[in-house]
């Protein structure tokens, strides 16, 4: 899987983000969401690479996808990334890319990553006054420092996330996918380079533990929750540093659901049950 090594690599040039752009610059921004469609976009693209069922899909034109969806439904919820089901006879979505994105986001590909990407088929964005079928919510969020400290909110925003999400298209593969900043320390920008010190690994094991076992999974409510969760655990520490991914504790275990080789996969079968027998 390339997605958590593109992230990293991704992170580690350090750009001026959040509300003051043209100010310093750093490898995270709690104002940004940058990050957020970085996650995306990579994890779209392992899904793409991956997955039989969604190339072809994607080859017979019968996919697009957009960044920062509105989905209505109860209380409206932009999600970060959508991918649609679109009719190829009547779709109307725009000349940019899936691929081209990577160039707007200034993602950071290694030779192998560039060359995997030419050989996709073409996936178009959404065009925002489309109302395509929503297949696959994608939302992405981070904890980055004050892990304990976070861990409630960051439990509230992922629940009410999948809620809305599930309540405005019921049919759609919801997914959660979480950032983990597993480093000593981390300079904060929203304090003015405040430098926190970490409790590691147990912090980011207590941000995991939740994810784990306190988000719900629609398997387990048999409605509501989530269908697929995931994790990448990520060492951030702000400062100008590169960013590296997590190799050794507290990295999920390969048999954990969070784990991000399985969170491809279970979105691809998800993707391959539901939607398959469509794309003939």
């Amino acid at each position: 899987m390339r997605g958590p090594e593109i992230i990293a690599r991704t992170m580690s040039v350090a750009t001026a983000r959040g509300a003051k752009r043209g100010g310093s610059a750093w490898e995270y921004h709690s104002r940004s969401d940058h990050h957020s469609k970085l996650a995306c976009w990579a994890l779209m693209f392992d899904l793409l690479l991956e997955c039989d069922v969604l190339r072809k899909a994607a080859a017979d034109g019968r996919i697009a996808f957009a960044v920062n969806h509105v989905m209505v439904g109860p209380i409206n919820k932009t999600l970060d990334m959508v991918l649609t089901l679109v009719d190829p006879k009547r779709s109307r979505a725009g000349s940019e890319t899936f691929a081209a994105m990577a160039t707007e986001l200034s993602i950071v590909l290694s030779d192998e990553d560039r060359a995997a990407l030419q050989e996709l088929p073409p996936v178009r964005v959404e065009r925002k006054d489309d109302v395509s079928e929503v297949a696959i919510a994608l939302e992405a969020k981070a904890c980055m420092t004050e892990h304990v400290k976070s861990i409630p909110r960051l439990h509230a925003e992922i629940l009410a996330t999948g809620y809305l999400a599930r309540k405005a298209a019921p049919h759609c593969i919801t997914v959660s996918f979480t950032l983990v900043n597993a480093a000593q320390t981390f300079r904060s920008p929203g304090t003015s380079g405040k430098v926190t010190q970490h409790k590691q690994p147990a912090d980011a094991v207590r941000v995991i533990e939740m994810i784990s076992h306190a988000v719900p999974r629609r398997e387990e409510l048999g409605g509501y929750g989530y269908d697929v969760i995931g994790v990448t655990v990520i060492d951030c520490r702000n400062d100008g540093s590169s960013v590296s991914v997590a190799t050794s504790a507290p990295f999920p275990r390969s048999d954990s659901h969070v784990h991000y080789d399985r969170m491809v996969r279970s979105i691809c079968s998800e993707f391959r049950r539901r939607y398959a027998a469509t794309m003939v």
